[in-house]
């Protein structure tokens, strides 16, 4: 017997044609938010910006599209009047990123803040005179005020609400983000090959360090013939993913590709040393939870909600995302074969932690709470 009827608004889950889907960590947590939701007897529709179309997300749940063209101050207020008047039948509602909660939400809501993203340098530039940037404010407030709760899932954006506007300090719930370990674990023989792989395994954006990134990837093949280096990730068209294909054709031991999720455990395991380079707008990243859990040493970025996961020294390095940070990590690693072994058992013990049956069941405490 269902339970009642949930409806999710995201920006986008498929991209605006509804032909293209992105396979990054926020597509994994929608389909797993989903499945909670259907195990709990919930009936499900999500609602996404596109062009009036109509798709299954998953087996059974309904994706609806809306055309949107513009996002004043980060907002996207047309398409939540437009959830808010189609989800006539819908009994609760997730806002699964925190500004589309604004101007209203349904009374039974929770919203969920994937990591901070008004960290990057040009942020300000954007909203460029204090007006601009108190009507931002504005708007971010009602967003996080509406909803009855707000699931984060990592402590910066915690601290910075808390911070800014402490009477909001009841409303943040902390549910870092998941990862499978039964599905992504160490290999059973180890890790002590004579070639030494390097993985970036992230999407093909500015946005996760894609740029230091490849730099390092030239540096560090041209210097250690025994070191391959694997950007393995969607990009934002495929025009860009043939480019980057071609450059790294070009190149000894540089190879680029990408993997569905259910493949990517095998790519994890394949991988001594995982790059997580995020420059901002970055949460508990999936990418670096499954590395983790793989057993990989991880060389990540101390932005966003990176160092919730990585304790320096002890799990991973931690580091500035540059070019030369990121090759005299990963130096370091190769030239201490125990110190990769020692980081990469630590990171698996860590990850233990976040595994997902325990995600589940912090989720579920929230939904029973708000959706009575």
């Amino acid at each position: 017997m269902s339970r009642g009827r949930v409806g999710i608004l995201t920006s986008n889950y498929f991209d605006p044609t509804g032909q293209r889907l992105p396979c990054g960590g926020a597509e994994r947590y929608a389909v797993q938010l989903t499945q909670l939701l259907l195990e709990l007897d919930y009936e499900v529709e999500w609602w996404q910006v596109g062009g009036g179309w109509k798709k299954e997300m998953v087996p059974g749940v309904t994706i609806h599209s809306v055309p949107e063209t513009e996002a004043p101050y980060y907002t996207l207020p047309h398409l939540n009047q437009v959830f808010y008047e189609q989800a006539v039948t819908v009994d609760y509602a997730i806002y699964f990123v925190t500004f589309l909660a604004y101007p209203q939400v349904l009374e039974k809501s929770i919203s969920i803040s994937h990591g901070i993203f008004w960290d990057y340098p040009s942020f300000d530039s954007l909203l460029n005179t204090e007006e601009d940037r108190a009507e931002w404010r504005r708007r971010l407030w009602i967003a996080f005020t509406g909803p009855q709760r707000v699931v984060s899932v990592d402590t910066a954006t915690i601290q910075w609400v808390t911070a800014t506007w402490p009477g909001l300090a009841h409303k943040l719930e902390y549910i870092p983000n998941f990862v499978d370990t039964a599905l992504f674990h160490p290999p059973e023989q180890g890790r002590d090959g004579e070639v030494v792989r390097v993985l970036f395994p992230r999407r093909i954006t500015p946005v996760r360090g894609v740029n230091e990134a490849v730099r390092a990837a030239e540096i560090l093949t041209a210097r250690h013939p025994n070191l391959e280096f694997h950007l393995v990730g969607r990009a934002g068209s495929e025009e860009i993913e043939e480019r980057i294909r071609q450059w790294a054709a070009d190149r000894e031991r540089i190879f680029y590709y990408w993997r569905n999720a259910d493949q990517m455990p095998e790519v994890y395991r394949s991988a001594d040393i995982a790059l997580i380079p995020s420059k901002y707008a970055e949460g508990t990243s999936l990418s670096c939870l499954e590395a983790m859990a793989s057993g990989c040493a991880v060389v990540a970025s101390y932005v966003g909600g990176l160092s919730d996961l990585i304790i320096h020294n002890y799990n991973g390095l931690l580091v500035r995302p540059t070019v030369e940070n990121l090759v005299a990590a990963v130096e370091e690693l190769l030239a201490d074969p125990a110190q990769r072994r020692r980081l990469g058992e630590r990171a698996r013990e860590v990850a233990l932690t976040f595994d997902l049956s325990l995600w589940k069941e912090r989720w579920r405490r929230v939904i029973e709470a708000v959706f009575r």
